[in-house]
């Protein structure tokens, strides 16, 4: 005889549900971590500590950190001006994250006291080589378009002066107006860019989110950053101008000697700041502790304790 009170229910699904979905995908990807991602807000006096560790740094390991910098050098200098046209332009941007964070990984073995070798300048591309190779793409769109946008103003001087090294008449004012966009344009970009191969190697942020997390953290430490931009363009520019010029007066080209020998050690010291920087914002990842499970005696006890049990 038929039951008719019994209601028919539909058969639970096998498939896992929206929401687990999204705490499986969160989980696995933080399984790694113990403590989310925060950024700090630091005092104003922070920017002076980032300058002066970033020299301490450098100081410790001189020799090493040039060599990490150099390749960002030879790109930004003599490759520039030297190199096919169209073609150094996009490699530059493109390569400049993965070498950063190399650069960065430098800086955190000697911050760390670590065993140092020359492959660390590629330890971002060994894992990470398809988000900064994304990142350096999207830099390269950025500068194309920032100097793109001076075009309507000066009528492409700007352009031909990056590119082909033309230099434009300087005394015209369309000339003065693109410099100042450009000067506008590329001061919020780099605050954008500027900790995006720290985020994406030691946090593993997506490239979107590691750009927003750039962004915040550096206008939430705006007044470290602005103290930073006094103390480099003072203590750095102002008296190394000043010491190069005194030689220079002494002997006729000793001045070009000495700025190659402060700038063989400002541009290590200035990314070194930027690491310190990087580190007093975001912090480090801390891993978890994977719980060690029990071997040789201890596993035997705990099996006579059970079966005694």
């Amino acid at each position: 005889m038929r039951n008719n009170n019994v209601t028919e229910t539909e058969p639970a699904s096998i498939l896992p549900t929206d929401t687990q979905l999204s705490r499986d995908v969160v989980r696995r990807r933080n399984r790694h971590y113990s403590r989310p991602l925060k950024i700090r807000r630091l005092p104003m006096q922070h920017g002076w500590y980032w300058l002066i560790e970033g020299f301490m740094l450098c100081v410790r390991k001189p020799a090493f950190l040039s060599f990490l910098t150099l390749p960002l050098c030879i790109i930004a200098g003599v490759t520039f001006a030297w190199g096919p046209p169209y073609v150094v332009e996009l490699l530059g941007p493109v390569l400049y994250p993965g070498l950063m964070l190399g650069v960065f990984n430098g800086c955190r073995a000697i911050d760390r006291k670590r065993p140092l070798n020359p492959g660390l300048l590629f330890s971002g591309f060994r894992r990470f080589a398809f988000d900064l190779l994304l990142a350096g793409f999207i830099n390269f769109i950025a500068i194309t378009a920032i100097l793109l946008s001076t075009w309507l103003i000066d009528g492409g001087m700007m352009w031909r002066l990056v590119m082909h090294a033309e230099i434009p008449d300087v005394e015209t004012t369309s000339f003065f107006y693109s410099s100042f966009v450009i000067a506008i344009l590329s001061t919020l970009w780099s605050v954008m860019y500027l900790f995006v191969p720290q985020l994406i190697g030691w946090w593993r942020l997506s490239v979107p989110r590691a750009l927003i997390f750039s962004l915040k953290g550096c206008l939430f430490n705006w007044l470290p950053f602005l103290t930073y931009a006094f103390c480099f363009g003072f203590f750095i520019i102002i008296l190394s101008a000043l010491v190069i010029n005194f030689f220079e007066l002494l002997s006729e080209g000793l001045g070009v000697v000495v700025c190659a020998v402060f700038l063989l050690l400002i541009i290590p010291a200035q990314i070194a700041s930027f690491y310190v920087a990087a580190r007093d914002i975001f912090g480090f990842p801390r891993r978890k502790r994977s719980k060690k499970r029990p071997s040789g005696s201890a596993a035997d006890n705990q099996r006579k304790r059970r079966v005694q049990a």
